[in-house]
């Protein structure tokens, strides 16, 4: 199902002034029909900034999108004789929205974004076939109650749903993430200053061609039609169709305006700018309600050093992000509430726990391969009405993330997209032990007799290259490795080659140590990759065979060894 929302929101509305007049074909006796496309927006305004910034005709569509309406990719189509129109019931979860979705209609209706209400007669008269989406709810975080429009009805069976007809690849658009945000604040050498800009219930301030009205209906709960004029939240085609002016204003306010650089998700634009600048949220403000682009009050906030973007918050001076307390409070909660005994979830709920999960992800990404167990389990659930319980294996990788957002420090140095190379080699061997070495400095362990004796008796050298991992850690610890740096740790061993890449093992004992060592990534606030050298290349090799006659020993790096590799190994001085 598609699960997009904000069916047909707009908390302000426009003024005569501000609506284009509507062509309508006007009887005493008979309805009111929407004969021309309109639009809010200032056309001829926006042709002039386009012009004026040098971005015709790259935007030329923009233009004829708020003349005409932006096409959705829905072909004109039919179901046959046996459906001379198709109007599914609304989904049972529309009555938890009722109110909120009759007062939004009323709204658009006034507004005439909407039309209607229409019996199912008139509209075939007029139209021929056509066609409504079901109306349903779903529940925020918050336990506010929002409105959803299902264009992936029907889910099954013989009957297209409107979704189905459209090619996602031809509705593109930018996606400014985190890790392009990321790359942005890792390269800049100034204090910088963020703003936050939302469209008003942006979808709604963009038409659809009068060719797509037919397949773009709603139907009341009086079971009366309603013809949808705008961009319907839960389309394929509608991220791309509204980001395409959405990206067009994004690149004039950067032309106009003393910018530095300028993120959009969606409706949500982050604006950055240097302290120097005179630049105000106001003035930007100013210049889109000129062009007609609608702004939120309550969700704008003026320029200063942190703002929330796509979910966390970024700091412009210091260069770090963060996940707000309160969402880091929910994911607690969420976890914890999987690890209790005895419970049973629904296939929505993982599915909700996996992509918050994910999203989180972005901000921790040595916890990415915890996702693993999560996804399985959705990929093997067989009836998605029935309950189950949690798997043993999910069931491990929740209590790692339960455990790690306790614990690990909120506040994250934005970290590197780049790998560093600082000649960081290890490697171990049982004979003797454990050789490290970072560039010309070097640490070396010595196996104790009994490192095979005790819990876990069986470790062997898998075990023991990815603890060598673990100990270089230790060491880049005693060098001062900056957080938000990322490491190449080379290695002759493929176990650890692949755990490294993998983030898991099927070796139990390394991959027990990789918990460990994600743990230490974690805190650290840093990451590795890793890269093969040959056992013949490998500078680590002698260290791990005992000879050290090769590196001085001022260039020694001494660490405090963790107590649980206190009774099988030491370092030698």
């Amino acid at each position: 199902m598609s699960r997009n929302t904000g069916d047909f929101p707009s908390e302000t509305e426009p003024t005569g002034s501000e609506v284009e007049p509507v062509s309508e074909q006007s009887k005493p006796s008979g309805p009111t029909w929407p004969e021309k496309v309109s639009c809010e927006m200032n056309i001829a305004e926006w042709k002039t900034a386009l012009e004026r910034n040098d971005l015709l005709p790259e935007f030329n569509d923009v233009i004829d999108g708020f003349t005409h309406g932006f096409h959705q990719g829905i072909p004109d189509h039919h179901l046959g004789e046996a459906h001379p129109y198709f109007t599914p019931p609304n989904h049972k979860s529309a009555l938890m929205a009722r109110e909120k979705i009759e007062e939004t209609i009323t709204k658009e209706l006034a507004a005439k974004r909407m039309y209607g209400p229409y019996s199912k007669e008139q509209v075939f008269q007029k139209f021929g076939f056509f066609r409504t989406n079901p109306l349903g709810a779903t529940v925020n975080s918050d336990g506010s109650v929002r409105p959803i429009n299902d264009l992936s009805f029907p889910h099954e069976g013989d009957i297209p749903s409107v979704n189905s007809f459209v090619d996602k690849e031809d509705y593109q658009t930018s996606w400014d993430h985190f890790d392009k945000v990321s790359i942005f604040f890792r390269r800049q050498t100034q204090p910088l200053l963020l703003a936050i800009f939302d469209w008003e219930k942006a979808y709604r301030q963009v038409p659809t061609a009068m060719t797509q009205w037919p397949y773009l209906m709603v139907q009341d709960f009086k079971e009366q039609i309603l013809i949808d004029t705008r961009i319907t939240f839960g389309g394929v085609a509608g991220c791309g169709s509204f980001g395409r002016p959405a990206d067009a204003w994004k690149q004039i306010m950067w032309k106009e305006f003393d910018l530095v650089q300028v993120f959009r998700w969606v409706d949500d634009n982050l604006f950055i700018k240097t302290h120097e600048s005179q630049l105000t949220l106001d003035h930007i403000v100013e210049r889109s309600t000129e062009l007609g682009v609608k702004t939120n009050p309550s969700k704008i906030s003026p320029f200063k050093e942190e703002q929330k973007y796509i979910g966390f918050i970024w700091n412009g001076s210091k260069r770090t992000v963060r996940l707000p307390t309160e969402k880091k409070y929910e994911r607690v909660q969420q976890l914890k509430a999987f690890l209790q005994p005895d419970t049973v979830f629904t296939f929505n709920q993982v599915e909700v726990l996996a992509g918050r999960l994910n999203h989180v992800s972005s901000l921790l990404p040595q916890l990415r391969c915890y996702l693993n167990a999560i996804y399985r389990w959705l990929y093997g659930w067989h009836n998605r009405r029935h309950p189950l319980p949690v798997p043993a294996d999910a069931k491990e990788d929740i209590e790692m993330w339960f455990q790690t957002l306790l614990s690990y420090d909120e506040t994250r140095i934005i970290r590197s997209p780049s790998p560093t190379e600082i000649g960081w080699v290890g490697d171990a061997s049982t004979g003797f032990g454990i050789g490290i070495l970072v560039g010309s400095r070097w640490a070396q362990f010595q196996l104790t007799k009994e490192w095979r004796f005790g819990p876990g008796s069986d470790q062997d050298i898998g075990w023991l290259e990815t603890v060598a991992v673990r100990l270089g850690l230790l060491v880049l610890a005693k060098l001062g490795a900056l957080p938000g740096k990322q490491f190449i740790v080379w290695t002759d061993n493929t176990t650890t080659e692949n755990l490294i890449k993998k983030r898991k093992s099927k070796h139990s004992h390394a991959n027990k140590e990789w918990k460990t060592i994600q743990a230490l990534l974690v805190k650290m606030q840093i990451d590795i990759v890793s890269k093969r050298v040959t056992s013949n290349s490998n500078a680590a090799d002698a260290l791990s065979r005992g000879d050290r006659s090769r590196h001085r020993p001022g260039d020694m790096v001494v660490i405090e060894l963790p107590p649980d590799l206190e009774n099988r190994m030491f370092q030698s001085y």
